[in-house]
């Protein structure tokens, strides 16, 4: 398999990843070993490097990675928006059965298969602080107001600091959110009105997250997977509140 190709379906598997909630693209990165070159190059997206070191900036771009990677993800975004909002509209039961088991397999990956189960377990109250939130949301005693286009940047900052970060699923956070179905509605169309604030978020995160928020997770990546999988399970509950 030509590399074109190898990180062609890299970038694609990376997009289905990121439209199911649940399931994370920074692992599937991992998986096709692409993980740390793709956040590496990503760090250099960083204004002030364009502005001080524009030659340093350009010979770390990497486009030999960064091209076919991002073209197989903004393909597979976009067929896998028109895969899902057909499922929502035809076979919504299955769709939400789906979703939760995927969820719960992310659940059960994150604290068992990813770090020894005790290491989870020192993090109990995390995992449960998780769970509350996440049905607090569920169940509407928490609400979000995303008629608000600030609101709708602070969605798309959030989904793409979770996108880079392993384990974590950007969908997710459009789900418990309360804008998952608008989002995938959105990209099927191509209305790139209704999006570019969300775009003007994960711009904003790609500019000022990478190398930062990834030197955090990695001091408390067990205590950050745990308490994400509590997110995780509490959120199973709004995929059938939420989702129709």
């Amino acid at each position: 398999m030509s590399k074109f190709l190898y990180r062609f379906s890299a970038g694609f598997c990376m997009g289905v990843a990121e439209i199911t909630p649940g399931i994370s693209g920074a692992t599937i990165a991992g998986i096709f070993n692409v993980y740390e070159p793709f956040i590496r190059v990503l760090s250099f997206f960083n204004p002030k490097k364009l502005i001080t070191d524009f030659n340093s900036f350009f010979k770390n771009i990497n486009l030999p990675l960064m091209m076919p990677l991002m073209f197989g993800m903004i393909v597979s975004i976009y067929l896998s928006a028109h895969f899902v909002d057909y499922l929502i509209e035809h076979q919504l039961n299955f769709f939400k059965i789906f979703l939760s088991l995927v969820m719960l397999f992310a659940v059960i990956k994150n604290c068992t298969m990813d770090q020894i189960f005790s290491d989870s377990a020192k993090y109990f109250l995390s995992f449960a602080l998780g769970i509350i939130v996440a049905l607090l949301v569920a169940f509407s005693l928490i609400e979000f107001n995303f008629n608000n286009d600030l609101l709708f940047i602070l969605a798309g900052l959030l989904a793409f600091t979770a996108f880079i970060l392993p384990g974590i699923s950007g969908s997710l956070v459009l789900l418990i959110l309360g804008v998952y179905q608008e989002v995938i509605s959105n990209v099927k169309n191509l209305d790139i009105l209704a999006l570019l604030p969300f775009v003007m978020g994960m711009l904003l995160a790609f500019f000022i997250v990478p190398a930062q928020i990834v030197q955090r997770f990695e001091k408390n990546k067990h205590q950050t997977k745990v308490l994400f999988s509590g997110l995780i399970f509490g959120s199973i509950p709004a995929i059938w509140l939420h989702l129709n």
